[in-house]
């Protein structure tokens, strides 16, 4: 089992990804929601609905058939304070299916949902919500396309407080995002 310490800078990590990926986005369009139905990341958390349509994209454009990574990510506004991003690593590579994981298995699949602390103009932390990968929480995604241009698909989960005892319930999720 990892130790918080090593979660701590697993999620970290994860968070500048997704944050480099968004500003890599904000080259192609300005990264605003496009409004035209390719380009979506929403889910309900707690019952309510969320948009993260700022700088929806997905991972490089994979260098071979075989997708070995999924990273799906968006914002909820321009400010990139709050968003959700979805990572998963496999190594007989990715398919149009349903994959689960919960904090026991052995799929590396998670869904994160964060929110940057801020003081004084300044990020000094990052509130996260994992599903998949910690004891309690459990994260399913749903590749329904798998094409050269992107990825669709659903998701949903049970999200834990990183470093504490707060869960978070993600529901009807969809996204559809094209790769950087």
């Amino acid at each position: 089992m990892k130790s918080i310490t090593s979660k701590l800078k697993f999620a970290c990590i994860i968070v500048m990804a997704l944050a480099i990926m968004g500003l890599s986005a904000c080259k192609k369009n300005g990264g605003t929601a496009t409004g035209d139905g390719e380009k979506f990341f929403t889910c309900k958390i707690n019952g309510k609905l969320r948009e993260f349509n700022y700088h929806v994209n997905a991972n490089d454009k994979p260098a071979t058939d075989t997708v070995h990574f999924v990273v799906v990510g968006g914002w909820e506004k321009e400010d990139m304070v709050t968003g959700f991003g979805i990572d998963m690593q496999l190594k007989e590579g990715a398919k149009e299916t349903t994959y689960t994981s919960n904090g026991t298995s052995n799929l590396l699949l998670s869904g994160k949902y964060y929110i940057q602390d801020i003081k004084n103009g300044k990020i000094v932390g990052t509130t996260i919500y994992n599903g998949g990968d910690l004891d309690g929480s459990s994260f399913i995604l749903t590749i329904t396309s798998l094409t050269k241009w992107g990825v669709k698909g659903t998701f949903s989960g049970k999200l834990k407080l990183l470093g504490g005892d707060d869960y978070v319930t993600v529901t009807e999720g969809k996204f559809s995002a094209p790769y950087n």
